[in-house]
């Protein structure tokens, strides 16, 4: 069954993971799981330099089609996020912008985030948010609540927190769940098809830095139709991009 993974990276983190990292293991992974699409964003923007990492993602969106490219952005350098923004979002195969409030040590209550998401929400109607802080549910709602035509994905679901995320997505219908984690909690899944539907929920890996075979037995071993596997798979994903639903 083809896939469209929302949740991936280009690059290499602190972790001792040889042969991760590259291009090269990102399109091996896609080829292994019938992954027609990657939504990546630089894990050197996220951690070390956002234009440096945003610039090397770039090369690899114009240069490898199923690699399609997050603009990554913080919260607290708002002008040159703009810029960003800017210089991507209008290339081919950038679809969306991801923020990460705990790398960037900015909540995703903060007043500067606030900003950031309304200047998001001018630019394009896709975002990915690792959300971090206090009164996370809250903040999120608010975010969904202002800007009704920017469809958020909610990366990990919250982690354990799951149930408050499926809670989120049936109250707003423009919040997205990505369950990759390194905790499997058996039965979420199935909770959240249950409280938000399955037209709510993507199939995201955290690849390169996990294998997509974790997310994929969560969903698997998860007492699902054909038809829901597909949806989240890849019809769900594709509604989000543009995409025609799969055949």
């Amino acid at each position: 069954m083809r896939k469209i993974d929302v949740h991936a990276h280009l690059g290499q983190w602190w972790f001792p993971m040889p042969g991760t990292g590259t291009v090269d293991s990102l399109l091996r992974l896609c080829e292994r799981y019938d992954i027609e699409y990657v939504l990546t964003s630089s894990t050197h923007a996220i951690a070390y330099d956002m234009r440096a990492g945003n610039a090397e993602l770039a090369e690899a969106v114009a240069a490898h089609q199923p690699i399609l490219g997050y603009c990554y952005c913080n919260a607290k350098f708002l002008e040159e996020s703009c810029q960003e923004m800017d210089t991507y979002l209008p290339l081919d195969g950038f679809v969306g912008v991801k923020i990460h409030a705990s790398y960037s040590a900015c909540a995703t209550g903060d007043p500067r985030m606030y900003d950031l998401i309304a200047e998001v929400a001018r630019r394009t109607s896709l975002l990915k948010i690792h959300s971090g802080g206090a009164e996370i549910a809250r903040h999120l709602a608010a975010h969904a609540t202002a800007h009704p035509n920017l469809n958020i994905i909610i990366a990990h679901a919250l982690g354990g927190d799951y149930q408050t995320a499926a809670d989120l997505a049936a109250e707003h219908g423009n919040l997205y769940l990505d369950f990759c984690s390194s905790g499997a909690y058996r039965g979420k899944i199935e909770y959240a098809i249950s409280t938000c539907g399955v037209q709510q929920v993507v199939f995201g890996s955290d690849m390169d830095l996990l294998d997509p075979a974790f997310t994929l037995g969560m969903f698997e071993s998860a007492d699902l139709t054909d038809q829901q596997r597909r949806a989240i798979y890849y019809d769900n994903a594709a509604r989000l991009l543009g995409l025609g639903a799969q055949a």
